[in-house]
Parts: structure tokens; sequence; C-alpha cells
């Protein structure tokens, strides 16, 4: 997929083997320095973690798209062989710890996951991450990291640009997907021995397909996060997120946002997150805990858009909410079982009763998601 500012995807993968590349002789130059010392030490650290999960609403789809994909309606618009798949999980991390600023460890970490979808092959997507992280103090340290989705399919939707030429005819859908960077930087600090506060910021680029560059965007967003351990076993947190997304609006030279007649996504958004967290008694000396996690968010659209114009859009708030529980039990020294049961759901309105009732057919969904994950720890 061709991103609509001129970058490749075989740049960002040739920027990434450039990192990996560097940041490993990096390590091997530092391991080699302290190679000297009689005791043999492991300069690397890794997790290998396998997920399978049943998603029940693969593409988030509203009711009205289900019923109308059970009833074989809109050809053309459903390019799945089923709403609802089984997906598979392999994620490989590694890392080192080294100390390049005296006595301060500097942790190296490097990250590829690949998410695939057992029917609809067509939803199959991967990510690359790195990251760097430093220790300030005992109590302080900051991170540096970037992530990078090469390709990730939506849906399929109506190219608006088509139906002059071809009519409302099925090869007017065609597929809305998107390539992800995202930049991000987080700082924190540990009070009063238990507390914990965290600063994140965020910045990413989405590109999307040919068919839809108007919706090409650039995300700014900051995030505060408490960790705070009540006892021994139990621990809550807190977060709160706020979002600013700006759409590019328009995808034909010479327009502009102002002049364009094509949709403007451009929204804010906040989120708040609460997590609680307790570790019951061992069983057989196997370390086994149980967590819940809840997040609530509120979009709104910003669009100067007239309602006839960008209908999908205009005066659009949505409400979202989801939660998660997990229960994780240790099997072995460093490998775990965790079990866990994921929610998502979204409502949409407007503020003027001409697109409220469209808008709210079209986006509202409800997804359940349920899977088992296994995941090693090891050291080289």
């Amino acid at each position: 997929m061709t991103k609509s500012n001129g970058h490749t995807d075989l740049v960002n993968l040739r920027f990434l083997l450039v990192v990996i590349t560097l940041l490993f002789i990096a390590i091997g130059q530092l391991a080699a320095q302290e190679s000297k010392s009689k005791k043999k030490k492991k300069y690397f650290n890794g997790t290998f973690s396998f997920e399978t999960s049943y998603d029940d609403n693969i593409l988030k789809y509203s009711q009205k798209y289900l019923d109308r994909f059970m009833n074989n309606e809109d050809e053309g618009r459903f390019n799945i062989e089923t709403y609802d798949d089984l997906v598979i999980n392999p994620a490989l991390e590694l890392g080192s710890d080294v100390k390049i600023f005296k006595k301060q460890k500097t942790e190296f970490t490097l990250k590829y996951s690949y998410n695939a979808f057992v029917v609809n092959n067509i939803k199959n997507w991967s990510m690359f991450y790195v990251g760097v992280e430093q220790n300030l103090s005992k109590r302080a340290s900051f991170k540096l990291f970037y992530s990078y989705i090469p390709e990730f399919y939506v849906r399929h939707f109506r190219d608006k640009d088509w139906v002059p030429i071809y009519g409302y005819t099925p090869q007017t859908f065609v597929p809305f997907s998107f390539s992800k960077d995202n930049y991000g930087f987080w700082i924190q600090n540990t009070f009063f021995k238990s507390t914990r506060i965290r600063l994140y910021l965020y910045y990413a680029e989405y590109f999307h397909n040919s068919h839809f560059t108007e919706y090409d965007c650039k995300n700014y967003s900051y995030r505060l996060q408490l960790n705070q351990k009540v006892t021994k076993n139990f621990r809550f947190d807190f977060s709160y997120e706020f979002l600013i997304s700006d759409a590019k609006g328009y995808d034909q030279p010479g327009e502009t946002k102002e002049t364009s007649d094509d949709a403007d996504a451009s929204h804010e958004g906040d989120e708040f997150g609460l997590g609680l967290s307790y570790k019951f008694p061992d069983i057989k000396k196997h370390d086994n805990d149980l967590s819940l996690e809840v997040d609530y968010a509120v979009r709104y659209y910003t669009t100067d858009n007239y309602v006839e114009l960008d209908p999908e859009h205009a005066g659009r708030v949505d409400n979202m909410l989801s939660y998660a529980v997990k229960y994780r039990y240790r099997l072995k020294k460093n490998m775990y079982l965790t079990a866990f049961y994921r929610w998502n759901g979204r409502d949409s309105n407007t503020e003027s009763p001409i697109n409220s009732e469209y808008v709210s057919e079209e986006k509202d969904y409800r997804q359940g998601i349920v899977g088992l994950e296994y995941s090693w720890r090891f050291k080289f």
C-alpha cells in the first residue's frame, strides 16, 4: 500500500532494519566490553506469547450491517466469509539491559506481533515496535518508542467519487485501509514507595489507501496515569487521555479542507480508564491474579461541513465503553497462562435531528472477544 504523502512501506521497513542493526551492534559492543568478567552473564531477555481468541464482530459492524450481511444484501460491500472469526496472535519481544550512563540502567526493546484471522485473512495485520527506556534514578525513568503498522484493513466502503461514473454498483465498494506511524514518550516517578505517576505524549500519522486519502490525519495526545498499590495484593490504576485528530479533509490537488466536498473526520476526545488488580493466595506455590479494566471515551467531531455534505461526521458525538476481565496463572517459573474477555461498544449520535438516526444506525456497534494467552519469559 502506498502512502498518500509519497512515503512507502519499504522506507519504513528499511528504517526499522537500520535501527535494529545499530541497536544490536551497540549492545554487542557493550557486552563484549564486559565479557572479561569471570561470571558468564546473560545480556538479552525476551518474551514469547501466543494468543488465541474468538471475536464475534471482527469489522465492528452495526446491527444494520450485520442484518444486511446475513440477508446477502449490498453486493460488493462484504468481502468477508463470516462476521466473526478465530484470531491467532503470536508475538516476540526481545530486550537488553546495559549501563551506558554510569550506574543507571538503559533498556532496549524490540517487538513484533502478527494477528492472523483463520477464516477472513483480509483482516490479517502486523506491528513492529522499538523502544529505549532510561533510568534517571531508582524511582524515575523515561522511555522513547516507535511503532509501525504496515497495513490495517477496516472494511469496504463506497467510494463516492466513483458513483458519478459507475453509479450505485458493486464495483464502487472499495477497501478502506491505512498504515500507521506512532511516536511516543513517557516519563514516570514513584512517590511514597507505592504511588507511581506516568505522563505519556503521543504523535501518530495515519496514511490511507488511494480511495480515501481525505482521511489521512495527524493525531496528538497526552495521557496521565496513576498506579497505586493499596495493599500487598491489591492495586488500582487510573488514567486520563486527551486526543486531537487533524484530518486532511480533501483528496484532490488544489483543494483545501475549506473548499473540498470530501468528508472531514477531525475530532477531539477525552478518555478515562480505571483498572483493578488482585493477587490471590498461591495455588500449590503458583501465582495467580485477577484484573479488571474499564475505559470510557467521548469523541467530538469538529468539522465545519454542513450535515448535507458530511452526514457521517457533522455534529457527531461518539460515546465508547470497553472493559476487560483477565485471570492469570503461573504455570512454571517463567510461564503464564491468561484467560480473558473483552467487550467494546460505541453509541453515536449528533446534535442535529437530520442525521442523528442515520449516524446511530451506521456507527453503533457491540463486540465481544474471549481468549487464552500463553507467555514465556526467557534470557540468553
